[in-house]
């Protein structure tokens, strides 16, 4: 079996689970950039797709990659997966930021975590974040974020 992983990241977080995806995948697996794929997506039996969520946007560049090669994903093996903070069980969700015939023809779809990464966030992101930290109440309902590896086997064994 012959699987490319291909993500859309912002700040590396959707770059490192579609690494760690690829750690539990079997057969031949490549990983590579929606941005750069040089790849011939004719040649793999099933592809996986994932980009990073920013206020309840998927990348444009997944987007993108998504459009322009739309024909070969639908008669390929499809997973489709988000790096974001949304619960898979979030009624829409998938809807709103996925491509709808290739939600629809997907083999699984889930999200999988995420994290903050302050440091690389632009001022506006950053500054922003700082100041719902400080809104009474926000702290109490609010938990850093985690890479959910769990979510991350369950897509690989769904594509074995």
């Amino acid at each position: 079996m012959k699987t490319l992983i291909i993500y859309a990241t912002k700040y590396g977080c959707t770059q490192e689970c579609a690494e760690l995806l690829k750690k539990y995948m079997q057969g031949e697996v490549m990983v590579t950039s929606a941005l750069n794929c040089k790849y011939n997506l004719n040649e793999f039996d099933q592809i996986v797709i994932g980009g990073s969520v920013y206020m309840g946007k998927i990348r444009k560049d997944f987007t993108r990659f998504c459009q322009q090669n739309k024909k070969i994903l639908l008669r390929k093996k499809l997973g489709l997966f988000a790096c974001c903070y949304t619960p898979n069980d979030t009624e829409g969700f998938f809807e709103t930021i996925f491509p709808q015939d290739l939600l629809h023809h997907a083999a699984y779809v889930t999200t999988v975590g995420g994290r903050m990464d302050y440091e690389k966030m632009n001022f506006a992101y950053r500054k922003l974040f700082e100041s719902l930290k400080k809104i009474d109440g926000f702290q109490k309902g609010f938990a850093e974020p985690e890479i959910d590896t769990e979510a991350i086997k369950k897509l690989a064994d769904s594509l074995i």
